[in-house]
């Protein structure tokens, strides 16, 4: 096996284990809180430090330092980028720690209001004592930029999970003290802020095995030019990983307005939906868009509509099946996974509603998050920033509307709503910039998907009848449910793909065909 289908699969196989293990993650969560007032505060103290990770770790500011890391290395070599790497940071810790001043100030102003409702209070609290996180998970971001920008990706992509390792030992350790909701609230802060502080340590010492040290030997005005690179990218970056991020800030600090429970219904078919569009969609995105930048810089549009293409095609053909099975099979899934300990039979019904028009959402965000990395690749960087500035306008229009209707359940409508109008804006942007004809590389994949899908749709809801005949318990019924119809239903759908000669079925020739063609 070649040493870049080694680091993809790699990288896969870590991104499936960090999936899988933060799922569990969150089942042992809800399974000690509950829908409740508490889970709900956790979730909203949490997402704010998780929004800036995503904006000043993992979104804009690897997309801005990765490519002058990696131009340094190229134009002198590894040591010099390790060198600027040095000077970068510590000025990026410094105004890290500025900005947690800042907001714990903040939310002192806000925790001096006396009508703020008991709920929030908790959020903003929980949400003060996790920033530190937000400093560990920031500086680990760009500790992995760097591992992956000298060819090292194993410590970088394995640190989630050793994350979410810590948070379910906290979790289990809380339930077992018997301290009720405030004990395992304290043990899950204190579990995200050591599992931050690993994060940030296993790509440290990764880094330093490469040679890195805080002795910084050469002038930060050698890297003047390298600095100016990279703030010339990061503010571009920075807003539209903004808008992005806001979007889901803004439907949980909605959904935090309406009641106790309503966050937690969000959170658990949220995660639900991402478990797919992140293992099958970004791994997708991962091997296709170098392949898009490679056709792009050579100048052969051919070529570069070919790759979105045959992308675009791998995203239909593995996530509407996904879509399909979440939404026919969602209240199995949710027994199955989620009805533990104080998330009841009562949580799971709440939520299915939710899990249905998330489902029907996910193949839209799994073209979007794709179509916007095609812009990307043909350095077209402004465009999808527009578009997402749209799309959070409309989706929190939508999500004031239809909240005040039909409650929770109308915000997962109009993020599905905004879904689908930021797919079409995107595709339609795509036609004009590239002259992709999607209706002509696609056309043989209708009607196989269809009948495919179709069988999907039978297979599952005839058997859900047929086993409702047997005197099973609904916990027994739906791990039956989901252990034989889930299988039945994929490789029936795939024969159909078969029968209909479709080529592009498998995901490691797509691994293999990318790593010939980057040869």
């Amino acid at each position: 096996m070649s040493k870049d289908l080694k680091n993809v699969v790699s990288v896969s196989l870590t991104t499936v284990l960090s999936r899988v293990t933060g799922l569990l993650r969150d089942v042992l969560i809800f399974a000690a809180l509950g829908a409740s007032a508490w889970s709900s505060a956790f979730i909203v103290g949490f997402t704010i430090p998780n929004l800036f990770r995503r904006l000043f770790g993992e979104g804009a500011l690897s997309s801005a330092f990765i490519p002058v890391f990696s131009t340094i290395v190229k134009k002198k070599n590894v040591q010099s980028a390790l060198a600027f790497f040095g000077h970068f940071i510590s000025r990026w810790t410094y105004l890290l720690a500025g900005l947690a001043v800042v907001l714990v100030l903040l939310v002192q102003v806000f925790l001096s209001i006396d009508a703020l409702p008991e709920r929030w209070v908790l959020s903003l609290k929980i949400f003060q004592w996790l920033l530190p996180y937000m400093i560990f998970i920031c500086l680990a971001a760009i500790f992995s930029g760097a591992l992956n920008s000298i060819g090292r990706f194993f410590s970088a992509s394995f640190a989630p999970v050793l994350f979410n390792l810590v948070l379910i030992i906290t979790v289990l350790i809380g339930i077992s003290k018997g301290d009720g909701e405030s004990g395992i609230i304290i043990w899950l802060c204190g579990g995200v802020l050591l599992g931050g502080l690993l994060q940030l340590f296993l790509p440290l010492m990764d880094l330093r095995k490469q040679g890195w040290s805080l002795d910084r030997k050469n002038d930060a005005a050698e890297f003047s030019e390298s600095f100016q690179s990279f703030w010339s990218l990061f503010f571009p970056s920075l807003l539209g990983a903004a808008v992005l991020q806001i979007n889901i800030l803004v439907s949980r600090l909605l959904a935090h307005t309406l009641d106790d429970t309503a966050v937690s219904f969000l959170y658990v078919s949220s995660r639900l939906m991402e478990l797919p569009l992140g293992v099958f969609t970004i791994a997708i995105v991962t091997v296709f868009f170098p392949m898009m930048s490679r056709t792009f810089e050579e100048d052969s549009l051919d070529s570069f509509i070919e790759v979105i293409l045959r992308g675009t095609r791998f995203i239909l053909i593995i996530v509407l099946p996904a879509s399909v099975g979440l939404s026919v099979l969602s209240k199995e899934i949710l027994i199955v996974l989620f009805e533990w300990g104080s998330f009841d039979l009562s949580d799971v019904n709440a939520t299915v509603p939710i899990l249905v028009i998330y489902t029907l959402a996910l193949p839209f965000y799994s073209i979007t998050t794709y179509a916007i990395r095609c812009f990307y690749a043909g350095k077209n960087m402004k465009l999808p920033v527009r578009l997402s500035i749209i799309v959070l306008i409309l989706n929190t229009i939508f999500s004031i509307i239809f909240m005040n209707i039909w409650g929770v359940y109308g915000l997962a409508f109009a993020n599905l709503l905004s879904a689908i109008l930021h797919t079409i804006f995107a595709v339609q942007a795509m036609k004009e910039s590239y002259m992709i004809s999607f209706r002509k590389g696609l056309k043989d994949l209708f009607l196989p998907i269809l009948i495919g899908l179709s069988m999907i749709a039978v297979i599952c809801l005839l058997g859900k009848v047929g086993l409702s005949y047997f005197d099973f318990t609904h916990k027994i019924y739906a791990f039956v449910s989901v252990s034989l119809l889930i299988p039945m239903s994929v490789g029936c759908y795939f024969c159909v793909l078969k029968i209909f000669k479709i080529s592009d079925l498998s995901f490691v020739k797509s691994l293999k065909s990318n790593h010939e063609i980057s040869d």
